[in-house]
């Protein structure tokens, strides 16, 4: 997640480019229902609390990292899910020439293997193919079975390993990619 961001944009001021805004858009997952929205500034307390769940207290992310990211002037798409008032997922998509990277995706765990994961991974492929991507991308943690499966029922193929990509917990990733086609 973390080694694919770019660090000058932090460093540097830019200048945003206009991108066109996500409408927001309530969805239904099985019988429940979801508020899917952009994720502003004011949310970033939510995803690192969403964060802090799903990895065990640990937090891949900082609240500058997203803040940085929510600023950058390249293309992404950083969304929330929304149970009633309750933020319970987030998704994180940036492109990089003609691959969409997912730098982020977490759900809280009483929201897990009930299709929101799903859900937010489409929105995601349908924001790649709205911009011309050839492929996704993305890392995951080689003991994090369930994402991976999710990932492969998607499409997605592993193609390497990256040793040691989670540093602070000696974990290699599994790298994994999705060819894009138009529908």
């Amino acid at each position: 997640m973390w080694k694919n961001f770019n660090i000058f944009s932090s460093i540097f001021p830019t200048i945003k480019k206009k991108q066109t805004p996500y409408l927001a858009k309530t969805v239904s997952v099985g019988a429940q229902t979801f508020q899917l929205r952009e994720v502003l500034a004011k949310d970033i307390k939510d995803l690192l609390a969403i964060e802090r769940e799903v990895y065990a207290g640990e937090l891949p992310w900082t609240a500058s990292a997203f803040l940085a990211e929510l600023n950058s002037a390249t293309k992404h798409l950083y969304l929330l899910a929304v149970d009633g008032e309750k933020p319970v997922g987030f998704i994180g998509c940036r492109l990089y020439g003609s691959d969409a990277h997912i730098t982020n995706v977490a759900v809280l765990n009483a929201y897990q293997n009930k299709g929101l994961g799903r859900l937010l991974m489409k929105e995601a492929t349908r924001f790649a193919l709205e911009h011309r991507c050839n492929t996704m991308s993305l890392e995951v943690r080689i003991s994090n079975q369930k994402a991976q499966s999710l990932y492969r029922k998607l499409g997605f193929v592993s193609t390497s390993v990256k040793k040691n990509y989670y540093e602070e917990l000696q974990e290699d990733a599994l790298e994994m990619f999705l060819y894009l086609k138009e529908e």
